[in-house]
């Protein structure tokens, strides 16, 4: 069964969660009513690149190192084989108590339950799939299980036979994209999504827990509230929204900007050609800058309002207010007088 099929039963098991969130330039959309339960913070520089594969920590005395590093099962030695005999460990998990099994994309690992030394627990074994089994010598363990962003961990006890555990991860999918104005597709590859916690401390100054997400990616996260930033080209165009993650739920958010691609041109007369080397500023009317570039025809996402193009050309300055309206893509020109 691949990834998309297990989510539709997973849909058709406890219903999809659809939240379309209609979030305006820099206003807040409506937070739906829910505790916030959001994952703990990963380790600063410790992230791999790719979202979707990013583990939570687990407490002080487990080496988040040994969470980030993507290698392959750790060996029991001969010795230890031979002394002791290693029964098998089934580990399974499940997004939510009573659902099916989480099929495969699952990272496991096993922790020795005594702190060494350095007073964090050795990671005794590792691999990746679904459900999995581990040989395993009879003792005390700490298992996690990290799904996407997504993951838990249980303390067992392991026998002298075949033993089986399950993990529950309280976890769901988050699914985003975007549209301009009322039903018009962006620009491609302009839209990225950052994904926060949902409690207020701290806000957008820390870290996101998934950077820059682009729509239609699913992220899996253990279930709770967010705070999701979607930032439409590289200016002002930016809407925001608390959304609820459900365990066993995907939640589908659309996110609706109200904004427009600007083209800028300086030139000697209506409809002439653009003038190069040429600097440009746009602010807005309170005076804050909100784009700089050079060039002839630099281009601009740009949230509704009003503004003022500047330009800069041999030493001259040239002006023009301009108004941007919801997906209305047009070019702008500056008559240099």
């Amino acid at each position: 069964m691949n990834a998309s099929n297990w989510w539709m039963q997973q849909v058709r098991m406890a219903g999809t969660a659809m939240a379309v969130i209609f979030a305006v330039s820099t206003l807040p959309a409506q937070a739906q009513d829910a505790p916030p339960i959001p994952p703990a913070d990963i380790p600063d520089g410790a992230a791999p690149s790719d979202p979707l594969s990013l583990a939570p920590l687990l407490p002080d005395q487990i080496d988040p190192a040994a969470l980030l590093k993507p290698g392959k099962p750790v060996a029991v030695s001969p010795r230890a084989t031979e002394t002791r005999p290693q029964p098998g460990l089934m580990l399974e998990a499940k997004l939510l108590d009573g659902g099916p099994s989480i099929p495969k994309g699952i990272v496991w690992r096993v922790f020795s339950s005594k702190p060494g030394k350095d007073g964090k627990l050795s990671l005794v074994r590792e691999t990746e799939g679904g459900t999995v089994s581990l040989p395993l010598q009879a003792g005390e363990y700490v298992i996690h299980a990290a799904y996407g962003r997504a993951g838990g961990m249980k303390r067992i006890s392991v026998g002298g036979g075949d033993e089986h555990e399950t993990l529950v991860l309280n976890a769901g999918g988050l699914k985003l994209d975007a549209l301009v104005g009322k039903d018009l597709a962006p620009l491609p590859n302009l839209v990225k999504f950052d994904i926060f916690p949902g409690d207020s401390s701290g806000g957008e100054e820390r870290s996101p827990l998934v950077p820059a997400l682009r729509d239609y990616q699913i992220v899996r996260l253990n279930a709770g509230t967010y705070h999701i930033v979607s930032r439409y080209g590289e200016a002002n165009a930016i809407a925001r929204a608390d959304i609820v993650v459900e365990a066993g739920k995907l939640t589908e958010v659309r996110m609706f900007h109200q904004a427009a691609r600007i083209t800028l041109k300086l030139v000697s007369e209506g409809g002439g050609e653009a003038l190069a080397n040429t600097s440009w500023t746009v602010m807005t009317p309170a005076g804050e800058t909100v784009f700089d570039s050079a060039g002839a025809f630099p281009d601009v996402i740009l949230a509704i309002g009003d503004y003022t193009a500047i330009a800069k050309h041999d030493n001259q300055i040239h002006e023009r207010n301009f108004k941007v309206e919801p997906g209305l893509n047009r070019e702008v020109e500056v008559l240099a007088k």
